[in-house]
C-alpha cells in the first residue's frame, strides 16, 4: 500500500539506507579535517623537528623543516602525501555538506584546490642554502595562501552568527601574523617563529571548527527547506 507521500515502503527505505550511508560519508570526510591538522602540528613541530639538532620551534620557519637538506625532510615528503589526501576528502566533506549554499559550495571546492597545491609546494620546496629556491617556492605558497583566504571569506559569507564571526577573526588572526612574520624572515627570531605558527595555528583550528560545525549540519536541510517553502 503506498505511503502518504505516494512512496511505496520499500522506497522509503531504501531512501532512508542512502540517506545513512551519505551521511556517515559526509561525517568521514569532515573527520579528515580536524586529523589533517592534528598530524600536520605532530609532524612537523613534532617529529621532524626532533630529527633538526639545534632547530629553534620558536625562531625559525616551519617552511625550512621542508627544505631539500632538512633533517627532518624524510619525514614530512610522505607526510606531504598523506596531508594533501585527508585535505581532498576534506573539501570534498565541506561540497557535500551544503547542498544549496551557494558561498559554502564555493569554500568546498577551493579547500579542495588547497589541499590539491600541496603537489605544488612539493615540487618547488625550499634548499638550504640555495637562495635560488626561493622565487619559486614562495609563489607556490602565496597561490595556496590566496585559496586558503579565498576558502575563508565564503565560509565566511556562508555562514551566519559566531561561524561568520569566527571565520573572519580567523582570517585576520592568519593573516596579520603571517604578513608579521614575513617581514621578520629570514630570520631566526622570535617574531618569525612565533608569529608563523600563530598564523598556521589559527587556519588549523578553523579546520577543525569548520568541520565540527558542519558535521552537526543536516544533510537533507536544504531540500527540507524547499518543500517546506513550496507547501506555503
Amino acid at each position: 500500500m503506498p505511503t502518504a507521500e505516494g512512496r511505496h515502503p520499500h522506497q522509503g527505505r531504501a531512501a532512508h539506507t542512502r540517506s545513512v550511508r551519505d551521511g556517515t560519508l559526509r561525517r568521514v570526510l569532515l573527520a579528515a579535517g580536524p586529523v589533517s591538522s592534528l598530524l600536520y602540528v605532530v609532524a612537523t613541530d613534532g617529529l621532524a623537528a626532533s630529527r633538526w639538532d639545534g632547530y629553534l620551534r620558536s625562531e625559525q620557519m616551519v617552511s625550512e623543516l621542508f627544505a631539500v637538506g632538512s633533517p627532518g625532510r624524510d619525514v614530512l615528503v610522505p607526510f606531504t602525501w598523506l596531508y594533501t589526501a585527508l585535505f581532498v576528502a576534506f573539501g570534498a566533506g565541506v561540497w557535500n555538506s551544503v547542498h544549496g549554499n551557494r558561498a559554502l559550495r564555493i569554500a568546498g571546492g577551493l579547500l579542495t584546490a588547497y589541499g590539491l597545491w600541496n603537489i605544488m609546494g612539493a615540487l618547488y620546496p625550499l634548499t638550504l642554502g640555495d637562495e635560488t629556491s626561493v622565487p619559486m617556492h614562495i609563489l607556490a605558497t602565496n597561490i595556496q595562501l590566496a585559496l586558503m583566504v579565498g576558502a575563508m571569506c565564503f565560509v565566511a559569507a556562508g555562514f551566519h552568527g559566531r561561524m561568520r564571526w569566527y571565520s573572519i577573526l580567523s582570517l585576520l588572526a592568519s593573516a596579520l601574523m603571517g604578513m608579521v612574520a614575513f617581514m621578520a624572515a629570514p630570520g631566526p627570531n622570535l617574531v618569525l617563529g612565533i608569529g608563523e605558527r600563530i598564523s598556521i595555528g589559527a587556519f588549523l583550528l578553523w579546520v577543525a571548527v569548520l568541520a565540527v560545525a558542519l558535521w552537526r549540519r543536516p544533510l537533507s536541510a536544504p531540500a527540507e527547506e524547499r518543500r517546506h517553502q513550496s507547501a506555503r
